[in-house]
């Protein structure tokens, strides 16, 4: 019966999932920002582990401002479908950057991949398990016990989900995971096809404060973080093969996001109005939110962007308490800060 259940559920999802992710696309996709292109300039693409949004305006801000055709560089940001993937054509070689989360990374090596961080966004973890206040009170992992949780298909959170709840003294099978395409993520919550979603700050957050006021309800979060998840969220990253043939590319890379980034932060409502010049639809206060949630998480280790190895093992020591990456000890293959920026951010 379960079974049933729980196919009844996907299949309309299914079917309303390749609606919305066509006319998400077609609404803001399609019209990548084109800044003036130096003949002598290389053209690179970076993946943005989904839809252009306010997460992504260091790379808009870089494009724009030409912080990339400075660094000889011409960046296209391409779209990408969750972090798992990303990972996994990233390491295929169908793009040259991305932006990552160190689990997935980690997936990605476990598996023979060469996928590697080269500086972090997140500073600390954005993610959490969102709810409807009206229907559940959930104020500890224990309290997600008997319910169904969404999250993208292709999103960390597929793996992390049993390992925190785990670590939290929680059985992973009391909690039922359910797999969706990560467009329609909100909205299955808001309208109660699930009773609890994957959350996150600079991204999906002000979406589900936005739908949950226009349904007359309100979202209640609990992060990770606040229950023993001290691990890094998304950062950039690259292959060992482009790092070893490549550094100055790298690096030139790597010094101009951080430059749109840090221009991002100071002038919030700047990077709004760049972004919606090339993406119109994207609707103005989500965005200017996930601008500013973003620049707070980058100002978590006081502005920092360098990856602290006893951090990034934490990802890995978390899976293998859960018996994920059994045999895994390459914690150091993950990542090199070699190409962040040190000293006062320009």
């Amino acid at each position: 019966m379960a079974i049933l259940a729980r196919r009844a559920l996907l299949v309309p999802v299914v079917i309303v999932a390749a609606i919305a992710g066509l006319t998400l696309w077609s609404v803001v996709g399609g019209n990548a920002p084109k800044a003036a292109k130096r003949e002598d300039a290389r053209t690179v693409q970076f993946n943005m582990a989904w839809l252009p949004q306010g997460s992504m305006a260091g790379i808009f801000v870089a494009i724009d401002k030409g912080y990339f055709a400075d660094a000889g560089l011409n960046v296209e940001p391409v779209r990408g479908f969750g972090g798992m993937r990303t990972a996994n054509e990233l390491d295929q070689g169908m793009f040259e950057f991305a932006y990552l989360d160190p689990l997935s990374v980690a997936l990605n090596r476990s598996k023979g991949g060469a996928v590697r961080m080269i500086g972090g966004i997140n500073m600390q973890l954005p993610a959490g398990a969102c709810f409807v206040k009206e229907r559940h009170a959930i104020k500890r992992p224990a309290d997600l016990a008997g319910l169904r949780f969404g999250a993208g298909q292709s999103s960390a959170i597929q793996a992390l989900m049993p390992a925190w709840l785990q670590g939290n003294g929680v059985d992973p099978a009391s909690v039922e995971q359910i797999q969706l395409d990560p467009a329609i993520v909100v909205s299955s919550l808001v309208e109660g096809r699930i009773d609890a979603a994957e959350c996150w700050l600079g991204n999906s957050m002000a979406l589900f404060d936005k739908a949950a006021k226009a349904k007359g309800v309100s979202i209640g979060r609990i992060a990770y973080a606040d229950f023993g998840l001290d691990v890094y969220g998304s950062g950039l990253a690259t292959r060992d093969a482009l790092i070893d043939s490549d550094p100055a590319l790298v690096r030139a890379f790597t010094h101009a996001a951080y430059r749109g980034y840090a221009e991002a932060a100071r002038d919030p409502q700047g990077a709004l109005t760049i972004i919606r010049k090339h993406y119109p639809l994207l609707d103005e206060a989500v965005t200017e939110r996930q601008i500013r949630e973003t620049a707070e998480l980058m100002a978590a280790e006081g502005g920092s962007y360098r990856l602290k190895p006893e951090k990034i093992e934490r990802t890995v020591t978390t899976l293998q308490a859960n018996g994920q990456l059994q045999g895994f000890d390459a914690t150091e293959t993950l990542f090199t800060n070699a190409f962040v920026p040190t000293g006062k951010q320009p």
